[in-house]
């Protein structure tokens, strides 16, 4: 009965959630990439609230969430505030800050329920709800991680955040926890708001039905409009009453016979909420956590008025919190989903599943993909599905084929495996078929796979047909094992290291079709022109002034030239350039001796070699950004041997 007595059904939960979170960044900081705010309800709400809205998602959100959002809401309505009391890791540490002090024996600072300070703050996370929702559904992006503490501490401050409001809510998290009792969840979290609003559930659904009834009579309303009388109306109804009255539906009942109104109750209430001195708690803020029945000698607190509903609330998160991930798992919705070009046409369009476009990742590459698509004649809608990197394309047939769109997407790629010997005179190419690589990073997974194995392969590079063309650039002494070519292409996972350290497991399921008979044979130089992509800029700006007077090129090797990560910053470097008198252009390529290299052309009117090194190795780069501003960037690249004027 001792035992009984105790919470440990409620904390068997916390900690088992706190495991599970443990595991997840275990995974994320190990050899998988995992998403901390992965079940993340208040996340789901606001992704719901942004595909009713824009018909999109929250960028990387998934039906999981939504599904967890929507059963935290239905949990709230029938309930309480379940996941605060039994499953969020902020509600669980701002538990163990109050004990924390207790335990260093510092003294607390009181807000006392109605008092002026309590009820001003209180509108701090109404403010913090109807911002957060503005920003994320006119954006499509889950504002909240620029300063969410449980993301910025799960993330190591290396997420999508902004680091200076992340340290300071942080910091806020902290103190204000340690020092007055429920601090975040009591005023600064903008969920708590969120599920306060769903208490006052009849309000909410008058409010949604006004909404409705308006819009649907022909005056186009804004949804800001019910945003902003949500919160507004939660946050008076709030500090108004400070209680409930027909939601949630279960309620800790005090029996006046049983209580000898010893006051431990509302001593163990993390909230201070008083327990002893009511025969029904409705206070907004109780979240059914029973600590106060588990706290009572007397037998005279339970859940609804009955004993045998004394684990009710904990059952009911564990099984809510299973149908949410049951749910999230069955279904899928789309990202984006969109039609364009002529309405009357659609009734006639036919749809086209590509699978594994990984690149499609977002609400922003979605979008960016639609552009692509837009492009397309015969093409009038898309749906993306970014959790199995899955789209659906919408087109009429009587414009373009279905083989004619995977052909318009598709973009050819080229991998470099390693670079060959210099002694390697020849380098054999062998043309082999796959499917189920789509997506424009896939050659780069199997590039990934051939490099892995240290052996004799240079290179690779895919054109689209059906089945898709690769051909390998590989030794000539390698062997042509179909077998092993098979099983190359065939891994279900590739481990990849980590920029900065670590490795990341790539599931991918490419399939072998077959090989082709035909093996050609190319020079080492025609293989590196082959794998190297050339950047050339002329600097109109300069060329009006400067072309054709005393021109001269100067030359520099970069032997790194090839690699994505030096490549990319090659337009910082133009720009650059671009600014100083005297520079006419800059290209890249394969020169005579098989280097990879600059090729600068300038004036020597005004400028020479020494004066062209000593611009590459400036200390600060001016370049003019997007707005035309100039403005100073620290050097993209490190240039260590003299180049010469050819």
């Amino acid at each position: 009965m001792k035992n009984m007595k105790k919470n440990w059904f409620r904390h068997l939960i916390q900690w088992g959630t706190l495991l599970a979170i443990i595991i997840i960044l275990t995974k994320m900081f190990g050899n998988e990439t995992a998403d901390p705010e992965a079940y993340c309800p208040f996340g789901g709400i606001q992704t719901l609230a942004t595909y009713l809205v824009a018909g999109s998602m929250a960028c990387s959100m998934t039906a999981t969430q939504i599904m967890m959002g929507i059963v935290l809401a239905i949990g709230v309505v029938l309930f309480s505030k379940l996941f605060c009391g039994y499953l969020c890791p902020l509600g669980w540490a701002t538990e163990q800050l109050a004990k924390l002090r207790k335990k260093l024996k510092v003294k607390e600072i009181v807000i006392n329920y109605g008092t002026i300070a309590d009820k001003l703050l209180r509108l701090v996370k109404y403010v913090l709800l109807f911002w957060i929702f503005y920003t994320t559904v006119s954006s499509s992006e889950l504002f909240c991680k620029n300063f969410d503490p449980y993301y910025a501490a799960a993330t190591g401050f290396k997420g999508e955040l902004t680091l200076w409001m992340a340290i300071i809510a942080i910091a806020v998290f902290i103190l204000g926890n340690f020092f007055i009792k429920m601090f975040w969840c009591k005023y600064l979290c903008p969920l708590g708001a969120l599920s306060n609003i769903f208490k006052y559930a009849i309000t909410f659904a008058v409010l949604v039905g006004i909404f409705a009834l308006v819009n649907f009579s022909g005056l186009a309303v804004s949804w800001v409009y019910l945003l902003a009388a949500a919160s507004i109306i939660g946050y008076l109804w709030e500090v108004l009453y400070l209680e409930v009255k027909v939601f949630p539906l279960l309620k800790v009942v005090r029996s006046e016979e049983k209580c000898n109104d010893c006051g431990v109750c509302a001593k163990k209430c993390p909230y201070g909420i008083d327990v002893d001195k009511v025969g029904t708690v409705k206070n907004v803020d109780c979240n059914l956590c029973g600590e106060c029945i588990a706290s009572c000698n007397q037998g005279a607190l339970t859940f609804g008025g009955k004993k045998s509903l004394r684990w009710l609330p904990a059952i009911l998160t564990f099984v809510l919190f299973g149908v949410a991930l049951w749910l999230g798992s069955t279904m899928e919705l789309p990202t984006i989903d969109e039609r364009w070009g002529d309405e009357a046409v659609h009734g006639q369009l036919e749809k086209v599943r590509v699978e594994g476009l990984r690149s499609v990742k977002c609400y922003g590459s979605s979008m960016a993909f639609a552009a692509t698509l837009k492009k397309i004649n015969g093409v009038y809608g898309v749906a993306t599905f970014v959790k199995h990197s899955n789209v659906d394309i919408y087109y009429n047939p009587a414009e373009v084929t279905e083989e004619r769109i995977r052909e318009l997407i598709y973009i050819p790629s080229k991998f470099k495996i390693a670079t060959p010997p210099k002694d390697v005179e020849n380098i054999k190419v062998v043309t082999i078929y796959t499917e189920k690589m789509y997506d424009r990073m896939d050659p780069n997974y199997l590039g990934l796979q051939f490099r892995n194995t240290g052996k004799g392969y240079y290179g690779l590079e895919t054109e689209y047909s059906c089945p898709l063309t690769v051909r390998l650039y590989m030794d000539l002494d390698e062997p042509i094992d179909e077998k092993f070519f098979k099983k190359m292409v065939e891994m279900k996972e590739l481990e990849m290291l980590i920029h900065g350290g670590g490795t990341n497991i790539v599931k991918v399921d490419f399939e072998y079709i077959g090989i082709s008979d035909v093996v050609d044979t190319i020079s080492r130089r025609e293989f590196l022109i082959r794998q190297f992509t050339t950047f050339s800029v002329p600097f109109k700006s300069n060329q009006e002034e400067w072309a054709g007077k005393n021109e001269a090129v100067y030359e520099l090797v970069y032997p790194d030239l090839d690699k994505p990560l030096i490549t990319r910053n090659l337009p910082f470097l133009s720009n650059h350039l671009s600014q100083i008198p005297g520079f006419i252009s800059i290209e890249t390529l394969v020169n005579e001796a098989d280097e990879y290299c600059f090729r600068i052309t300038y004036s020597k009117d005004a400028l020479d070699d020494d004066k062209i090194w000593e611009v590459l190795n400036r200390s600060k780069w001016t370049i003019k950004n997007r707005e035309g501003v100039m403005e100073e960037v620290d050097p993209k690249f490190s240039f260590t041997e003299k180049g010469a004027t050819k």
